[in-house]
């Protein structure tokens, strides 16, 4: 979607074409570029240990500048380029991104532990861990998608001051569950707002700030998030939760209404298949309803992801197969290590590619010189153990758009 935008503002003619929505939907609405995932630090310790398990972005990757590693090959100016546009699409949507590659935040999850991203909502920063005031997280009877006990048992056992408070909310669902996305669409509504702090004022006296679940607003979020604090005189912070994720549906929306403003459009349903012709590829074909329907374009740009989101299969043990172009895949002798927490071999597999982001075979030959792949389909990055997945999504993405439009 990153690479659609960029493409049409670059006054290419564009067609992003998906058989579903893709990850954003999963993911927590930040920008991870890099911050392993580190054990919940003792409370003797634990900014010392945050420091040292995910330090400033930028000073990790001059460390490994691999040309073995997307972002290695991408480079740390495609990055900042990258991360930069990215704020700058949010910014006009009215969705802006705090934060910068020479620093991490750490905000805690629904579950309580520490989590670092470099890029994240502005409704997110105020659940920073390392402020000194309390975290007060809300607990919505009959909510099921965030506990806030189990989330403050965690927090308080790993040092952080937290506790909670109960909130109710108007109008809530009696006959069937809440989902993040009907209360979303609710505070979307200043009415709705104005009745929510006239229930949370008396339970908040004392409150500094307040962390409630990833729910204020789908259209407008940004301007629930300010009117609400406002109203309650409250710092307000969103924290994400369980799929669909709220966060992540903004910045799907931000970046589809961006493409289509840029004059491109958005296909969600259609399977894709690799159309090549006397070994060049001229485009795609896409399976719709009606049959088989051949798509030209000077440029393809490959953004189909790993194993989970289908860009790579496994059609028999031992096998891997990239699924649109059957583009030839680096794997290694090992899938899988022996414990499930364990850095997975598997993770790092993918299509090796060049610095313009076009694949390559085995002796590093273009194999398409119109192909570029992006994102969670390239080999050598274990995108979640290290927190880079969407650093890697955008830095790519933003080289082969780059690439593309010079080739023109």
């Amino acid at each position: 979607m990153f690479a659609g935008a960029l493409a049409a503002q670059h006054s290419a003619r564009t067609l992003v074409m998906a058989r579903g929505i893709g990850g954003t939907h999963l993911g927590t609405g930040t920008v991870d570029v890099w911050g392993p995932h580190s054990p919940a630090p003792s409370p003797d310790d634990k900014e010392r240990r945050l420091e040292r398990g995910s330090p400033s972005p930028e000073v990790e990757l001059k460390k490994r500048r691999t040309r073995k590693h997307p972002l290695g090959l991408a480079g740390l100016p495609a990055l900042r380029a990258a991360l930069a546009e990215f704020k700058k699409i949010c910014a006009a949507a009215g969705y802006p991104l705090a934060g910068e590659i020479h620093s991490n935040f750490f905000l805690p999850t629904a579950l309580g532990a520490v989590r670092p991203t470099c890029l994240a909502p502005e409704s997110f920063t105020a659940g920073e861990v390392r402020q000194p005031a309390e975290l007060t997280l809300a607990r919505f009877p009959g909510f099921r998608d965030f506990f806030a006990d189990l989330a403050v048992s965690n927090l308080t056992a790993a040092g952080y001051a937290a506790r909670a408070v109960a909130l109710d909310l108007p109008d809530f669902p009696t006959r069937r569950d809440s989902f993040a996305t009907d209360l979303a669409r609710a505070f979307d509504e200043a009415d709705y707002r104005a009745q929510v702090a006239d229930r949370w004022r008396a339970a908040l006296k004392g409150v500094s700030r307040l962390g409630i679940p990833a729910i204020l607003g789908l259209d407008e979020p940004f301007t629930a998030w300010r009117d609400l604090s406002d109203r309650l005189g409250v710092e307000i912070f969103e924290i994400p939760i369980l799929p669909p994720s709220v966060p992540g549906m903004r910045l799907f929306n931000n970046l589809r209404r961006t493409i289509e403003a840029a004059g491109g459009r958005v296909t969600l349903g259609p399977g894709i298949q690799g159309w090549v012709q006397a070994d060049r590829q001229v485009g795609v074909i896409a399976e719709t309803a009606g049959g088989p329907r051949k798509l030209s374009a000077r440029s393809v740009i490959l953004a189909t992801g790993g194993f989970r989101h289908g860009g790579l299969e496994s059609p028999a043990k031992g096998e891997v197969k990239e699924s649109v172009f059957n583009l030839p895949v680096t794997t290694g002798k090992q899938w899988f290590a022996p414990l499930y927490w364990d850095a997975q071999p598997y993770t790092r597999f993918g299509v090796s590619v060049n610095a313009k982001m076009q694949p390559v075979d085995a002796d590093g030959n273009v194999i398409y010189s119109n192909l570029f792949a992006i994102g969670g389909i390239l080999a050598g990055a274990d995108r979640l153990g290290e927190g880079s997945r969407e650093g890697i999504d955008l830095a790519t993405g933003w080289k082969a758009v780059e690439a593309m439009t010079n080739a023109k």
